[in-house]
């Protein structure tokens, strides 16, 4: 599923900044890039992600807004200070230099006087805020996921008529096949036999029994059945993705057995057709939530 969705700062909350990009993929993979306070929550940000959107490569980004980019504090260490200042001055004294450092010359030489630590945080307090962003997040993807969606059914919908089209076309081929077939079999046999009298009970168990080798009934029976239910699933609510991808592996399975059974050229050509249509729903699936 492709999508995208932005929210920023709230009033009142944490002044957060998160985006979704989603692109394609079978299953739901979620990455989230977050500030180091936020890890204790990645777990419970990836389930909100999961438990919205059904699948794709879901990218998290979440960035904290203006001066609060990171709960830290600055510590000076005076002791460590006081003691570098004291061995210059003694330094100075015992070589008879003049001067003494400043403040910016200190610390460029002392970086370990001033520490930096991490503030404890309330990942709870964070959660609180932050679960509503994710929602207000997840509910624009899925918006956009929608307007989406109505564009590929329309494409989907013009693909399964094609697709019904070409079972037709199948059908009726199978049905002349079979009479050619016959009347080849009937001329072999003539042929082969020479002045010696055509037994018609026996040819007729014959072409019985190839009648049935050849007979794609029961596949372009369950062809059918798939493609209406495709249209059925393409007018539910919720998620489908998955569901058509089901139906189009049956889909695939129904054309590519009835092309093997059928052993004709006309019948070949029509199911390379049908399974090219099928490789392009496949593909608009895809974005399909």
């Amino acid at each position: 599923m492709t999508t995208f969705a932005r929210v920023g700062p709230r009033e009142g909350a944490i002044p957060l900044t998160l985006e979704l990009k989603s692109v394609n993929a079978r299953n739901c993979e979620v990455f989230v890039r977050a500030p180091r306070s936020f890890a204790p929550l990645e777990e419970r940000i990836r389930k909100a992600v999961q438990k919205g959107l059904d699948r794709g490569r879901i990218e998290i980004s979440i960035q904290i807004d203006g001066g609060q980019r990171e709960r830290v504090a600055f510590e000076p260490d005076v002791e460590l200070a006081h003691g570098y200042l004291d061995a210059a001055a003694r330094l100075a004294k015992d070589l008879g230099l003049s001067g003494t450092l400043d403040l910016p010359a200190l610390l460029g030489l002392v970086r370990e006087a001033v520490t930096v630590r991490e503030q404890a945080v309330d990942v709870e307090e964070i959660w609180l805020d932050l679960a509503g962003y994710l929602a207000e997040l997840i509910d624009k993807a899925i918006t956009m996921a929608g307007a989406e969606g109505e564009v590929l059914a329309r494409d989907i919908r013009g693909r399964i008529g094609r697709l019904e089209e070409i079972c037709i076309q199948i059908s009726d081929r199978a049905a002349a096949r079979l009479a050619e077939a016959r009347t080849a079999l009937r001329e072999r046999v003539r042929a082969a036999l020479g002045d010696i009298p055509l037994d018609e009970a026996r040819l007729a168990q014959e072409v019985v029994l190839m009648a049935d080798r050849l007979d794609i009934t029961e596949e372009i029976v369950r062809a059918r059945s798939h493609l209406a239910q495709m249209r059925g699933v393409l007018g539910e609510d919720g998620p489908i993705g998955r569901k058509l991808d089901f139906l189009l592996q049956e889909l695939f399975r129904e054309v590519n057995t009835a092309a093997s059974k059928a052993a004709d050229v006309a019948v070949s050509h029509l199911v390379v057709e049908a399974k090219a249509e099928i490789e392009k729903i496949r593909e608009q699936v895809q974005n399909l939530v």
